[in-house]
């Protein structure tokens, strides 16, 4: 394969490019891909960067960079026109944001799904190594378990101390290597537990004889585009499974609910047996599809 690197042009994008980065976006994931509801916000992040690819003057992909929490940064939307895959557009924004990440951080991570061969062969050939699976679940409005929603009685807000401390017990932050999920984001946990659980998400939950039996953390925002995210659930399986009904419940006016759950070649989170009980269906029949990669960066380089 010859090497078109030379002839690619690298820099920050500004909001005069957004009508070409939004046409791009729109031939990902059949039209339905998130970047377009998040641009903006990319674009206003000071210490983040949209970086753009271009060659012969046109753009022909993008990424972002940020940083989930101090000396943590994040890549996420690498995206290349499919008409001018294979120009090496996609490796040079791996390498141009990696160097970018090393002013400010000591380590950086990205997730892919499992279907992305290309960026995959170019995350690992980079030197990212993979550190965490999960299976992706998403249920429509039309989905058959979106109808098995019905509140608990026994849910109850839960304080951010409180749940803290039963997240860094559970087994879903041990199956899931330490990392929370915020969506399509993956938050090393221990790291930094009060920004990695972050301020809007409701955290609910359940219990017995005065102990926490259960918990979910769950987000409703608007820039989700009426997407609900159950970023997190553990505990006692009776528990559990009434928790999944009273979030199901909650999501009664989403569009989508999203799921990441945590299974890795030995472990999966407990509450993936409940899912399977009550009728959730994953893309890949339960295989882990979602991956986490992190590599660690010199800190503070020239």
């Amino acid at each position: 394969m010859i090497d078109h690197r030379a002839s690619i042009v690298l820099r920050r994008a500004t909001a005069a490019d957004k009508d070409r980065i939004l046409e791009i976006s729109s031939q990902i994931w059949d039209g339905d891909d998130y970047v377009g509801t998040v641009f903006d916000d990319w674009l206003a992040d000071a210490r983040g960067e949209v970086a753009v690819a271009l060659i012969e003057g046109e753009i022909v992909g993008f990424a972002h960079l940020s940083y989930l929490l101090p000396g943590y940064a994040w890549m996420e939307g690498i995206r290349t026109d499919p008409a001018r895959r294979n120009k090496g557009a996609a490796r040079a924004i791996n390498d141009y944001l990696v160097t970018q990440a090393a002013r400010g951080a000591d380590r950086i991570g990205l997730s892919t799904y499992i279907d992305n061969e290309a960026s995959i062969h170019i995350i690992e050939s980079s030197g990212f190594t993979r550190t965490a699976s999960f299976i992706y679940f998403e249920a429509e409005s039309d989905a058959a378990v979106r109808a098995e929603g019905r509140p608990s009685e026994r849910a109850a807000i839960v304080s951010r101390d409180e749940a803290i401390e039963f997240i860094r017990k559970s087994e879903f932050l041990a199956v899931s290597n330490g990392f929370l999920p915020h969506g399509w984001k993956f938050y090393p946990f221990r790291r930094d537990p009060q920004a990695s659980l972050g301020r809007e998400r409701d955290l609910i939950g359940i219990r017995e004889s005065g102990r926490l039996a259960a918990l979910a953390s769950v987000a409703r925002l608007p820039q989700l585009d009426g997407r609900l995210q159950l970023n997190f659930l553990d505990g006692a399986a009776g528990a559990v499974e009434e928790l999944t009904y009273h979030v199901l419940h909650l999501a009664r006016e989403a569009r989508v609910v999203e799921v990441m759950v945590p299974k890795n070649s030995s472990r999966e989170a407990p509450c993936l047996s409940v899912f399977k009980h009550i009728g959730f269906e994953a893309w890949n029949g339960f295989v882990p599809d979602v991956f986490v990669y992190e590599m660690a960066i010199a800190e503070n380089a020239p």
